[in-house]
């Protein structure tokens, strides 16, 4: 059984993802944690599991059977942990290619329960983890820079620093819902965001995330995620037999 573990601030878009997700699945759902302390939740829980699914609310599952191949794959290949690079890949993420960006992850946490949990401590040199590890970089048709941007980072250089293998898994950005965002929060400087579609190691779509889900309430990002929903339900392998769309 996979446990899946979402960081929600929406109980419309928790449903939603949970609409698309095989109910066989155990779920846990986290309320009000920052990006690090979910993550530092994830490594310091033990759970009766070999693999945690870490799944944003806009994150939605297009085929959840391609994320039982893709951990065969990764068991196979000796990958403790997958993502979409934060750099280097798609315009929308141009920071860290050696980090995963924490919207979709696989994590084996029956190896990481095993480490001493010492990150915080630490001060991890960008420049002298891209001497060591960029070799796992997958994708540079993008602009990319090994800087320290996100407050979670620290987490996934700790992976790296402990000898632990990421899986960078292909994507693409879906055009058809690319929306305009033009908030106080920008400081009068609008641009445009495009959802992210991404694929298992065999170039099978796996789901389709949105971006940007905590600006839910304003209508034409409201939209695009409910275009995201749709178009992973329409596809989802799981709804094939019985259809049971959330309202949206």
């Amino acid at each position: 059984m996979l446990t899946c573990i979402s960081r929600s601030m929406n109980d419309k878009l928790y449903e939603m993802m949970l609409s698309l997700c095989p109910r066989e699945w155990k779920f846990i759902k986290i309320s009000g944690a920052s990006a690090d302390s979910y993550l530092d939740y994830i490594f310091n829980t033990k759970f009766d599991t070999k693999w945690i699914l870490n799944l944003d609310e806009d994150c939605f599952i297009i085929n959840h059977e391609n994320i039982y191949k893709l951990i065969s794959f990764m068991e196979k290949n000796d990958y403790d942990y997958c993502g979409f690079q934060d750099g280097g890949e798609l315009i929308v993420r141009i920071h860290n290619p050696l980090v995963a960006n924490p919207f979709f992850n696989l994590f084996n946490v029956e190896k990481i329960y095993q480490m001493k949990k010492d990150y915080y401590p630490k001060k991890y040199s960008p420049a002298v983890l891209a001497e060591k590890y960029s070799h796992y970089i997958r994708f540079k048709r993008f602009k990319y820079v090994f800087d320290d941007y996100e407050p979670f980072y620290t987490q996934f250089f700790w992976l790296l620093d402990l000898g632990l293998k990421p899986y960078f898994f292909q994507a693409e950005e879906y055009l058809k819902e690319k929306y305009h965002i033009f908030f106080p929060i920008y400081l009068g400087k609008p641009y445009y965001c495009t959802p992210t579609i991404i694929y298992d190691n065999e170039g099978e779509e796996i789901a389709i995330h949105s971006w940007h889900s905590r600006y839910y309430k304003y209508p034409n990002i409201k939209k695009s995620i409910n275009n995201c929903y749709k178009y992973a339900y329409d596809k989802s392998l799981l709804y094939k037999k019985e259809k049971k769309i959330v309202s949206i």
